[in-house]
């Protein structure tokens, strides 16, 4: 059966260190030959995060690869070198049953040609996406615990200036906020409250003229009105939920 290799390192250390591309694309040489299985192309993505797919360019010639007809068997080294993404590897995997493609790794002997092995991959998938929410919850939490502490996290807001790790208040980036929350408490909009600001010289930090965006982080109790919109990603999910279904 003819197969594609992938191989992916997310920054550049790790593709000399650690599980290297050379690494990857040993074990998977050698697995290849114990499975009986000819590697026809080799496909990496160097130094690439794999957050956002669009992005790596090995990936989407694997995509162009399968859709057309050219390879049996894809190998990876572990399944997290392709995606951490619970949706990107499930929307895959379905790709890949429609063109009848199996997926192999290395690390954990994944096998999607059988039943048995589709539930080993969709277990994978699912601890793969609990880690990476674990990291974003914990990386939160001590975000917060950092804001509360008064400790500088990020850019700098405006109205503040940096000590250390400490926020000190500047007088006159202050006196700014508390007159932009006035103008909303008398009931003028954003865009008055703008037009206000930036017609009476009054400047942001870097010396530029205020837009709405910018004056609406200045509002402390500021309210939307109007509902959140639909993202790309959820009109891609609701188009991909409709298709499968």
């Amino acid at each position: 059966m003819k197969a594609i290799a992938y191989i992916r390192c997310s920054t550049e250390g790790q593709a000399t260190e650690g599980v290297s591309l050379q690494t990857q694309a040993e074990a998977i040489r050698r697995y290849a030959q114990y499975k009986g299985l000819a590697i026809v192309e080799e496909i990496e993505d160097a130094g690439v995060s794999g957050g956002i797919n669009r992005a790596r360019q090995g990936f989407i010639n694997l995509l162009d690869r399968i859709q057309a007809g050219d390879v049996q068997v894809i190998i990876l080294y572990s399944l997290e070198r392709l995606s951490r993404d619970m949706l990107t590897l499930l929307a895959l995997e379905r790709l890949l049953h429609e063109y009848d493609v199996e997926l192999h790794t290395v690390e954990g002997q994944l096998d999607t040609s059988t039943p048995d092995g589709f539930m080993n991959f969709a277990m994978r998938a699912f601890m793969g996406e609990m880690e990476r929410r674990q990291v974003k919850h914990r990386t939160r939490r001590a975000l917060q615990h950092k804001k509360r502490q008064g400790q500088v996290v990020g850019s700098i807001p405006f109205g503040y200036s940096r000590q250390g790790d400490q926020l000190v208040p500047v007088a006159r980036e202050q006196a700014v906020i508390g007159k932009a929350n006035e103008l909303y408490r008398c009931g003028l909009r954003l865009v008055e409250i703008t037009e206000r600001l930036n017609g009476q010289g009054i400047t942001t930090r870097s010396g530029k003229a205020w837009t709405p965006m910018q004056v609406k982080r200045l509002l402390t109790a500021y309210e939307e009105t109007f509902k959140k919109g639909t993202t790309k990603i959820g009109d891609a999910a609701r188009k991909f939920i409709e298709a499968v279904a």
